[in-house]
């Protein structure tokens, strides 16, 4: 192409002038084709310069740049009549200027050791900002690294803490890329003696204030100042003692201070100068303050208020005491009852309403003043709520609505209210007990129908309960018909068409009247047929007989009892059998037989119709009786299934033999009938060993072989087999087929002095039966065998050991059997041998395992071999081996346990005998459990490591508690079984818990009623016969009453005759025969109400005239409460 887009060639670069400089160029150079078409334009903040543009633009030129010149330039290049892209380039023109100075130090600085000093250098103009650079005698500064001097971020120099060797000329340093400048200054450090500029003064302070000692003194060095009193430095730069503080101007703070620091202190003040001392004197005085100040109080009226104001003050001053009421100052000496005791203390006697309020204790002394305050209240009883009226709920006729008017609160408020009634002309109990002292009204409900009630309300505050109200007029509730059912209804089935029923009356309270009857209602259970009813009029009988039932049949019954109002509630039904009236009558239906292999029988079957079982079906019997032996009947009991056809097998029978078979049904009376007896006989199988395989007229190349039928047929012998062939050939085996006639057969073709192997089984439809085999030589007739030899034992274990042994002379023919016999426990040759093992049909046997030994016992074996001919002598008997331990199999014997005492309990057994211990008798022992038959419990474990113990007595047990107990035996290895548990109870104690729950609650000014909880039942220890309350008055140094209840299910009594508004100490504690229990702790405490105070005694009237008289007399003996006037 003949054209080509601009492309820079040489761009533009930021370019920096010196300010005052001639001119600043920028430089931009660009190709393109056609190159005469193209054009470069210089640009600045969007405007085109036309000035100063050469060399066809690529040259910008700008004369005397001036900091207005400052800017981005842009340059661009295109060809004229084009379309191609520009191409674009820019540079940055920025103006230098050189620093100058706007701040220089002093030509020379004088300064003082140890003060900080600063030196000012400041050349914050010029473009760029220029760096600031400091020296000391022609060396930087940072060469020295002195970190006392420490550069401004204003450029000034700061030197901390002047020393003499810092005296020098210290020069500023400022420079940028336009240029450098620089200025200087000498600094002089010089040493001045100490000199006070404000000596010390004598002072006086209080104690506890803080105490300030001037010493300001000037010098340079700056002196160090201490402190001292007498020899002992106080404060310095070094020494620092709490309380005690140095501060910046010299002086010495004391805080706080103490009666302990008057006295003379010294200041010094030293530098290498010299030194300065001065004198002072510190007198402190007692601080007047009030150290008991009066405290907020309440008081109830009529008794003495005591707000005590208690200070303490220097002896060399005097202080004065000032009361105030609510701002108020208060005279003693105008009321009799107000009096200021020496220490302060204001006594106010007799308080009522009008001493409420703010009191003011001033202490006014010269060593300070001192003021307190505290509030005092004076409360008393509420006044008894007004206007008491009390009307039936016309909506809820269980409950009565009760309303009063408001009572004066006694100055405190109203917490509660409590509301008391008294059922019946009963002692009055609290019904409710924290009604909201809001409210003017209540319902109080849960009353009981059919009784007269009468109500009484008082308010409680923050003093007490006060008087009780006005009883209200007795009201009666109307009856109502009973509200709960009879309770533990139990019926029982007592003949097979009759049932017992029994029940207790309802709750009392839930009589709602006086009960006149029960009504007793009956069905059949789960039908929804009719209830038939009998009526029981008399309310003291609590059982009936109800006859004419259907046997066997589940009846649901129920219970209500009523009233003159009506009948009330049903009990929830209880549901009773009449007993079963017999046995089955009918033997199960449609049974079917049928053998499933040649031991098992199968049955099917329908149980009997339902209303020939006659009580509860608790399952089947299966019977299998042989023809031959009617009296072997095989029995197998079924569970009953309530779904379908029902089915069971016998199994373990003879097989190929003729059963009679039958089912029957059974309940707990008895076996019902069984069904008609089905003829049935088991499948046929293989036959069992043929009997006596034997050999005679043995020739060379003959013999005759003879044997007797099977003992165990197993179903149609329809021949023999027999086979012979050489010993260990199988190859040369030949075998016959003979008639189930055929006992004996002559084999010949014999090879003369040959050893064959002969085998003889008898065959029924299912096979060749059990092989009985014998080997024998050809000429040579069989002879008794010989011993076996070398008998050794391993693998010895509890209760087996491993026999190897070495066969003996097999008397030309196989071995049939192999005896094992041997002494057990006793061991000599005069000792019986016992057989322990047989084994059959293993001729080539060398090892044996004999089973069923008895662990931990010493054996000794010897063996015999058994061939067609019989048995061989015995062999030499064995080593004696005994075999390992093993836990025992048995438990202790004959456990019974007998009551030792109240905590104990005495348990008696059998011990195992030696042959049981299955190891070593030394590690044979007892273990023993008890655990607690009315509660779950960790068992009591006790272990007696004597195997000869017979009796063993469990201590701390608990009293009057039926207990089960188990023992085991045990040895090295392990534990045997536990036995049967038996039951035994320790014997009655006196409880060990008092009552719980006690509460004690005035009724009168000469009445408690006292309430409490049973003994929780596992303290009991025993029959409750009662219980004994105990109480006296807590101010009396007397033994307690004592008042017996008995009966444990009294849980109150209303204590009277006792004395008016006395505290009083209750306690309670049950008893059982055996004796006390442990009274309630601690006491409980109640006081007999307020009641009319007996008469002022003493009375004496020691001044009498014209027109007065004075008397004075003593308060009453009986006071009965608190004496208000």
């Amino acid at each position: 192409s003949d054209s080509a887009a601009p492309a820079m060639v040489i761009r533009p670069h930021n370019t920096s002038v010196v300010s005052g400089s001639s001119e600043a160029t920028l430089e931009c150079v660009a190709n393109a084709r056609p190159l005469e078409r193209l054009s470069v334009t210089w640009k600045r903040n969007g405007i085109k310069i036309t000035s100063g543009i050469s060399s066809f633009g690529r040259r910008l030129t700008i004369t005397n740049p001036t900091s207005a010149d400052v800017g981005m330039y842009f340059c661009e290049a295109k060809l004229r009549e084009s379309t191609e892209e520009p191409a674009r380039a820019k540079a940055f023109l920025s103006i230098l200027e050189p620093p100058y100075f706007t701040a220089e130090p002093q030509n020379v600085i004088l300064a003082e050791v140890e003060k900080d000093v600063d030196i000012l250098c400041q050349a914050m103009a010029g473009v760029p900002i220029p760096t600031l650079v400091w020296y000391k005698d022609s060396v930087p500064l940072s060469r020295l690294e002195n970190p006392r001097y420490k550069v401004l971020l204003s450029g000034g120099l700061r030197i901390h803490a002047l020393r003499p060797q810092d005296a020098g000329i210290f020069q500023c340093f400022a420079s940028n890329q336009a240029g450098e400048i620089q200025t200087y200054t000498y600094l002089d450090v010089t040493n001045i003696k100490p000199a006070f500029i404000q000596p010390p003064e004598d002072t006086t302070v209080t104690e506890g204030m803080t105490a300030v000692l001037t010493c300001e003194v000037s010098g340079a060095p700056r002196p160090a100042i201490s402190w001292k009193k007498g020899e002992q430095i106080l404060a310095s730069g070094s020494v620092q003692i709490p309380r005690f503080v140095l501060l910046e101007s010299g002086g010495l703070q004391i805080t706080p201070v103490f009666l302990q620091d008057a006295g003379n202190y010294t200041c010094c003040a030293a530098n290498s100068e010299g030194a300065l001392n001065a004198f002072v004197m510190l007198t402190v005085w007692n601080r007047t303050s009030i150290v008991r100040p009066p405290e907020d109080s309440t008081v109830i009226k009529g008794t003495t208020a005591t707000l005590r104001c208690e200070a303490t003050h220097d002896p060399r001053i005097s202080i004065r005491y000032l009361w105030k009421k609510d701002s108020a100052v208060i005279n003693p000496s105008s009321s009799s009852r107000i009096t200021v005791d020496k220490d302060g203390t204001l006594l106010i006697s007799q308080t009522w309403s009008g001493d409420i309020g703010d009191y003011t204790c001033e202490v006014i002394s010269s060593g300070g003043n001192d003021s307190r305050t505290a509030r005092l209240e004076v409360i008393e009883l509420p006044h008894s709520p007004q206007n008491l009226v009390a009307t039936l709920n016309s909506s809820y006729s269980r409950s009565v609505v009760l309303s009063w008017v408001r009572p004066f609160d006694g100055n405190s408020p109203v917490l509660y209210y409590v509301v008391e009634l008294s059922e019946n002309n009963s002692p009055w109990k609290v019904h409710l007990s924290n009604l909201d002292p809001r409210m003017t009204s209540v319902t109080v409900s849960g009353l009981t129908p059919a009784r007269t009630y009468q109500f009484r309300v008082c308010a409680v505050n923050q003093v007490g309960k006060g008087r009780y109200s006005t009883e209200t007029s007795r009201l009666m509730l109307p009856e109502e018909p009973p509200s709960a059912p009879p309770k533990n209804i139990v019926a029982s089935g007592r003949t097979n068409q009759s049932i017992m029923v029994q029940w207790q009356p309802p709750p009392e309270s839930e009589h709602n009247g006086v009960l006149h009857g029960y009504i007793l209602r009956y069905r059949l259970a789960g039908l929804p047929g009719e209830y038939q009813y009998k009526n029981i009029t008399s309310a003291e009988i609590n059982y009936c007989l109800v006859k004419e039932l259907i046997i066997w049949t589940q009846y649901e019954i129920q219970v209500a009892s009523y009233n003159g109002a009506g009948l009330g509630a049903f009990s929830r039904p209880v549901t009773e059998y009449t007993l079963q009236g017999a046995v089955p009558t009918a033997p199960p239906q449609n049974v079917q037989v049928e053998a499933v292999n040649s031991t098992t029988i199968q049955f099917f079957w329908n149980p009997p119709p339902q209303q020939f079982i006659n009580g509860i079906n608790q399952g089947y019997k299966l019977l299998a009786w042989p023809v031959d032996a009617p009296e072997s009947v095989t029995v197998v009991t079924i569970a009953p299934d309530f779904h379908g056809v029902h089915s069971g097998c016998i199994t373990n029978l003879k097989k190929f033999t003729s059963y009679y078979t039958s089912v029957l049904c059974f309940t707990t009376p008895g076996d019902g009938p069984r069904s008609p007896p089905q003829l049935l006989r088991t499948l046929e199988d293989k036959p069992g060993a043929v009997g006596h395989l034997s050999f005679t007229e043995i020739l060379d190349t003959s013999l005759k072989v003879s044997w007797q039928e099977p003992v165990e047929k197993n179903g149609i012998i329809t021949g023999y087999q027999i086979s012979w062939e050489v010993y260990g050939r199988n190859e040369s085996r030949l075998a016959r087929s003979l008639s189930n006639s055929t006992l004996e057969y002559k084999i010949t073709g014999l090879s003369s002095l040959t050893t064959y192997t002969i085998e003889v089984a008898a065959v029924t439809a299912q096979g060749s039966g059990w092989v009985t085999s014998s080997t024998i030589s050809s000429g040579v007739p069989p002879e008794l065998p010989g011993a076996p030899t070398n008998l050794v034992i391993s693998n010895i274990s509890p209760r087996s050991a491993t026999l190897q042994f070495r066969p003996g002379y097999d008397g030309k023919t196989s071995i049939s059997k192999w005896i094992v016999e041997g002494q057990v426990g006793v061991l000599g040759d005069e000792e019986e041998w016992v057989t322990l093992h047989e084994v059959e049909n293993e001729p080539d046997a060398q090892m044996l395992e004999v089973p069923n030994l008895t662990p931990y016992t010493h054996y000794r074996f010897r063996m015999r071999q058994v061939n067609v001919v019989g048995p061989s002598p015995l062999s030499q008997p064995s080593r004696v081996i005994q075999t390992l331990q093993a836990p025992p199999d048995v438990a202790p014997g004959s456990v019974t346990v007998r009551t030792a005492s109240e905590t104990s309990l005495w348990l008696r057994w059998v011990p195992l005998p030696d042959t049981q211990y299955n190891g070593n008798p030394e590690s044979v022992g007892y273990r023993i459990r008890a655990w607690r038959v009315d509660l779950p419990s960790a068992a009591l474990l006790k272990v007696l490591p004597d195997r000869l113990a017979r009796e063993c007595t469990l201590e701390e047990l608990q009293e009057w508690t039926e207990y089960e107990l188990q023992i085991q035996a045990f040895n090295a290895i392990g534990a045997g079984p536990w036995s049967e548990a038996v039951r035994g109870r320790t014997r009655e104690s006196v409880p060990s818990a008092p009552p719980e729950n006690v509460s004690a609650e005035a009724v009168s000014s000469t009445q408690i009623l006292l309430t409490w909880a049973a003994v929780p039942e596992s303290e009991q220890n025993g029959l409750i016969l009662g219980y004994k309350i105990l109480y006296k008055a807590r101010d009396l140094d007397s033994e307690p009453k004592s008042q017996t209840v008995r009966g444990n299910h009294t849980q109150s009594v209303l204590l009277s005759g006792l004395r008016k508004f006395v505290l009083y100490e209750l306690q309670v504690l049950a008893f059982t025969r055996i004796g006390d229990g442990v009274p309630s702790s601690p006491a409980v405490t109640e006081r007999t109400k307020d009641d009319a105070p007996g008469p002022p005694v003493r009375m004496v009237f020691p001044e009498v005239r014209l027109t007065s008289v004075r008397i004075v007399w003593q308060p009453p003996e009986e006071p009965n409460g608190i004496i208000l006037g």
